[in-house]
């Protein structure tokens, strides 16, 4: 089969390459486009739990814990036990977190305007029209998982 012509295999390669153009957008802060993105989480939501950040970051429950793990190591994170369910950790962000969250997603976003600058606005509009579509297609019970 020539990919070229494959629709999904377009879309990695397109997911890929912009995953790369973010990631040197937010170099200069010294995260990773998974770091800006679970740092903006947590901006968002305050105190999820490892698991609630794999499953509405699409990423590998122990990918979350390295990168909590990383971040923690940098003060950026501070994960304190549930009140509730000793064995539950929730994560928040320190106040350096808040300050580099807000920078490095600024940065992302510059970034990912910069790769989408090849496309008009009604291009754009039209792509993330399909990109939903695309997106509600996702089975029901694997919405949260997929980050719907």
């Amino acid at each position: 089969m020539d990919t070229s012509d494959n629709l999904l295999w377009l879309l990695i390669r397109a997911h890929r390459h912009g995953r790369r153009w973010v990631d040197d957008a937010v170099r200069e802060h010294g995260v990773t486009a998974a770091q800006v993105g679970l740092l903006n989480r947590l901006s968002e939501q305050p105190g999820l739990s490892g698991a609630e950040l794999a499953r509405s970051s699409l990423i590998s429950p122990q990918a979350i814990q390295n990168a909590l793990d990383t971040l923690e190591r940098r003060g950026l994170v501070e994960r304190r036990p549930d009140p509730t369910h000793g064995r539950i950790l929730r994560s928040h962000l320190t106040e350096q977190g808040r300050r580099l969250a807000a920078a490095s997603v600024s940065a992302a976003v510059r970034g990912e305007a910069e790769l989408l600058a090849v496309l008009d606005p009604g291009e754009r509009a039209t792509l993330r029209r399909l990109l939903e579509r695309l997106v509600e297609q996702v089975p029901p019970g694997d919405r949260e998982a997929s980050g719907g």
